[in-house]
Formats: structure tokens, C-alpha cells, sequence
């Protein structure tokens, strides 16, 4: 029987990696029938989960294996279930099963490079870099742990350094150079010689059914033509890479809207008095690219506040709030038990990005903007942040970035138009239930009167003005956002209305998008 368990189990991990989940699922469910508790086929199916989408039901399980003891896991084990938490985003969990396997004597190339990976998304860069090294030390010619280093380069504002290791996993990778020239143009005050926009054209001969690829090396074509003035040339190749992505991750504009609806019915029903309870959280919503990590910056700057990270705890709750009664209804039905055990839950997550206790944590997640009535209920005390921009250089600064998170909206102009209608749609009901907790900051007074508009920052927040909040740029913090290179500099202005740059290139989408200001005149709370 185990002979026959065994060669299931390889072969659900074959069909894994094959991508043939319908296989894997057969395989799998045939030995937990057999054998509800192999631990092997639990991790395998949470990893099954995880690729379908499922992402709770991966967690459930993961939450299961907890129960039957992963310290007594073997070593293989532990860095099967390390990868599906670090996956999970449940970083600490996976540095712990990584440190089992050390003291086990059984830690190998990849799993320092995934422990890596969990150090640099915890903020740990020192000892990220630490196992990326100890990772090229042992496999030399690896090209991923020199994309993640130049990523921890990156978020430390070591361009040079984070140029140097991109160029190193362009030369030794083979199927992901897109990825590496992107990375490159990412760093914003790179500029590419006229060798290497050279060798992007002839990748892109050689990538040319690796869609992901292909979208990544026009996005660093649009970069390096943009950086020439070369506007037209520019949308071209951005467009070219944003139909690539449309076509990835679609954006369904009538769900989205439809979503926005129904939690428009959510009210107040309880006092959202502050408590005095802390940590208290500051929620940063907005559109990416409208300024969120520069209020972030400004924040975390002081003594008594610490940032977190884009965290998607909420998120995560939302789902299952939806997957269990609909997250409208739901919400409006959480009992105290619920709230506190949420609340806990919350604050468990944070922990993990925290260098001490702290009275105010940051988190500066943009899409939390759906998620303002569950914080509130959960956190009564919470305060919310809106970070406004002139939608037409959000456009223009989302349509060129190639996130590494969906924010499908961004593959068109008319989706970042809906989205950021639908957002402002929201904000405007959170405020109106919400009228003393929630504040709007506007990009460009900010940057025009910062010294006034951070002054107002910290009234709302109950902050007394310290100086490191005003000479925020002076920070060591690591920032993992594109914004890296503008926070760590005093504030400036040539950010806005680069939209004019391409206002004879795209005359009708820029006008379309210029409507939305008449939404957003909103006085600040």
C-alpha cells in the first residue's frame, strides 16, 4: 500500500509541475482518502489550491498541517510546506520551517534563496542579502538570487549596485531577459546604451511566444524612449505591452463596478469613537502611483508610527467573507467574538514587520480602499489616508509600470478610468459614514506646501510634528515600491503634469480621464 501511496504522490508532484491540475487533484484525493492525515499529499494539495486560485483553502490547509506537528516534518517536508507559505505570503511561518531545516543540517541552495525571498518581503534586508549571497556561493550560475538582490539593492536606493546584479540574471538567465531589462528601466535614473536597447530588440525576435516576456521588454523599450522625449514612440511600445497584459489578466470593469455597488450598502452600526487601543492602523489607500508611499514615508518617519508593508490581510478577510454569505452581508453581520478574533488576527499579521511595540502601524495596501468598513469594525480606532493625484498622470505613471501584482485595470486607459471612478464612488460613501476618520491628501499640494500639508498629516493622525517626518527623504527604511528613488530625495514638483508630455499622442484618452477631476473635488476631512 505505501508503494502504491508513494507512486501517487509522484505522480500528483509530476502533474504539478506539468501544470495538469485535473491529474494532480486525482491523485492526490485518492491517497488522502486512504490517508487523511500523509503529510506529503496535504502540502501538495495546498499547493494544488494555491495554482487553482483558491488561496483560503490553500491557508486551511496549511493551518491543518500546523496541527500534526511540522517541526517533526522531515527536512523535504518542511521545505515543500516553507515554499506554499512563502507563496501564502505567510513569510515568518516559512522562515521558521527554514530554520528547522537548517538545524537539520538539510538547507540547500533553493531553500536559502527562498528564505531570502521571505527576509526581503518581511523588510530584513541585511540578512536577505546575507542568504542570497550564501545562495550564489553555492550555485554560481543561478540568475534568480541576482534579480533579488538587486531588488534588495533597489529598495536601500543602491542603484548602481541594483543595476550591476540585474545586468548579472540577464546574462545568466535565458527565458526571463524581459524580466531583467525591466528591471533595469524600473530603477528610473537608468539609462539604457545603445548595445542594450539593441539586444531588447533582438529578444524580442526570440521571445516572441513568451507573452509575459514580450510585455516586459516592451514595457523597458517604452521606458527608454520615454526617457529620449520620444513620446510617440513611447505609447507605442507601451501600448504594444499593455495589450500583451490586458490579454493575461483581463479587467472586468462591470464586476468591478458591481462589487463597488453592493458595498455601498454598508453603514456604521457601531461607535467608531477612537478607543485608545493600540497599535492603531493607518490605512493608505489610493490608485497606485497617486503618492502612497510618499505619505508612507512621511509617516513612518516618526518615532511613535512604524510602516508594514502593502499588506492584503484584509483582502484575504474579504474573500471569505464573500465565499461565506456574501462580504456586504457579511460584514454587517460580524458579531464582537468575530471582530476581536479579526482584530487579533490583523495584528499577528503585523507583528511580523515590526522592529518593536509601536503605537501607530502603517499600511499602505491601495486597495484597502474596498476594505474600509471591515477595518473599522475590527479597528474602530483606525485612520484612513486618501491619496489623490490628477488622474491623468496616475494614468500615464500606471499605464508605463509592469506591477508584479494583477492591478489589471492598468492595461488601458479606459480601465484605469473605471477603476479610479469606482474608487472615487467608494471613498465618497466610507466619508460619508465615516466623516471624522478619513482624510484626503492631493499629490500636488502636498509637494507644492509640503511643510503645511504635513503639518495637517499629523493633526489628523493625533501625531505631535517631529522633525524626521519633514526630512523624510533622510530615512535608511527600505521602500519596495517603484517610488524608491523619489522618496529618497526632498520633495519635488516635476512630477506633475508630466501627463502634458503625451497630450498630443493620446488627445482622447487624457481628455476622457480629465473628466474625473469634476469627481474629485473633495475638501479635505
Amino acid at each position: 500500500m505505501n508503494e502504491q501511496v508513494n507512486s501517487l504522490i509522484e505522480k500528483a508532484a509530476a502533474c504539478l509541475r506539468d501544470n495538469n491540475l485535473p491529474s494532480a487533484q486525482v491523485a492526490l484525493q485518492r491517497v488522502l482518502r486512504r490517508d487523511p492525515g500523509n503529510v506529503t499529499a496535504l502540502i501538495l494539495y495546498a499547493e494544488l489550491s494555491l495554482l487553482r486560485g483558491e488561496q483560503a483553502v490553500s491557508e486551511d490547509i496549511i493551518e491543518q498541517l500546523l496541527t500534526l506537528g511540522p517541526q517533526s516534518f522531515s527536512g523535504r517536508q518542511q521545505k515543500l510546506l516553507a515554499r506554499i507559505c512563502m507563496q501564502n505570503q505567510l513569510y515568518s511561518l516559512s522562515l521558521q520551517l527554514f530554520d528547522w531545516v537548517r538545524k537539520k543540517g538539510e538547507t540547500d541552495a533553493t531553500s536559502l534563496y527562498q528564505e531570502g525571498i521571505c527576509l526581503r518581503s518581511l523588510g530584513r534586508m541585511e540578512r536577505a542579502e546575507q542568504r542570497l549571497q550564501e545562495c550564489i556561493r553555492l550555485r554560481p550560475t543561478a540568475a534568480a538570487p541576482h534579480m533579488q538582490l538587486g531588488h534588495v539593492r533597489s529598495s536601500m536606493g543602491n542603484v548602481d549596485s541594483a543595476a550591476h546584479h540585474y545586468k548579472r540574471f540577464i546574462s545568466l538567465s535565458e527565458q526571463e531577459k524581459g524580466t531583467g531589462y525591466w528591471c533595469l528601466a524600473d530603477l528610473k535614473a537608468y539609462e539604457f546604451s545603445d548595445a542594450e536597447i539593441q539586444a531588447m530588440h533582438r529578444e524580442l525576435t526570440r521571445m516572441e511566444s513568451n507573452l509575459p516576456q514580450l510585455a516586459a521588454l516592451y514595457f523597458a523599450l517604452g521606458s527608454s524612449a520615454e526617457k529620449k522625449k520620444e513620446y510617440a514612440e513611447a505609447i507605442d511600445f507601451y501600448r504594444k505591452a499593455n495589450d500583451i497584459e490586458a490579454g493575461l489578466k483581463p479587467f472586468r470593469a462591470a464586476q468591478y463596478h458591481e462589487y463597488v455597488a453592493g458595498l455601498q450598502s454598508v453603514s456604521s452600526d457601531q461607535d467608531t469613537v477612537r478607543t485608545g487601543s493600540v497599535p492603531v492602523a493607518i490605512l493608505i489607500v489610493g490608485l497606485p502611483r497617486s503618492g502612497t508611499t510618499l505619505i508612507e514615508q512621511i509617516l513612518s518617519a516618526h518615532s511613535r508610527v512604524q510602516a508594514t508593508d502593502e499588506l492584503h490581510f484584509l483582502e484575504k478577510v474579504a474573500l471569505r467573507l464573500e465565499m461565506n454569505g456574501g462580504y456586504a452581508r457579511r460584514l454587517s453581520s460580524l458579531t464582537k467574538e468575530e471582530r476581536e478574533l479579526l482584530r487579533e488576527k490583523y495584528i499577528d499579521v503585523v507583528r511580523d514587520y515590526l522592529t518593536s511595540d509601536t503605537d501607530f502601524f502603517i499600511d499602505k495596501y491601495p486597495g484597502n480602499f474596498l476594505h474600509i468598513g471591515l477595518v473599522k469594525r475590527i479597528m474602530p480606532e483606525s485612520i484612513v489616508i486618501d491619496a489623490r493625484r490628477d488622474p491623468r498622470d496616475i494614468a500615464i505613471s500606471a499605464y508605463r509600470q509592469l506591477f508584479n501584482v494583477k492591478n489589471e485595470f492598468a492595461s488601458s486607459f479606459d480601465g484605469i478610468y473605471e477603476y479610479y471612478k469606482g474608487y472615487l464612488a467608494m471613498i465618497r460613501h466610507w466619508k460619508a459614514v465615516y466623516p471624522e476618520h478619513i482624510t484626503t491628501v492631493h499629490y500636488e499640494q502636498l509637494v507644492s506646501s509640503p511643510d503645511e500639508e504635513i503639518q495637517g498629516l499629523l493633526d489628523f493622525c493625533g501625531l505631535q510634528a517631529e522633525r524626521g517626518c519633514f526630512e523624510f527623504y533622510r530615512q535608511k527604511r527600505a521602500v519596495k515600491t517603484p517610488s524608491v528613488s523619489g522618496v529618497k530625495q526632498p520633495m519635488y514638483t516635476t512630477s506633475v503634469g508630466q501627463w502634458r508630455n503625451y497630450e498630443t499622442v493620446i488627445p482622447d484618452e487624457l481628455a476622457r480621464l480629465g473628466t474625473l477631476l469634476d469627481l474629485d473635488q473633495s475638501p479635505k476631512a
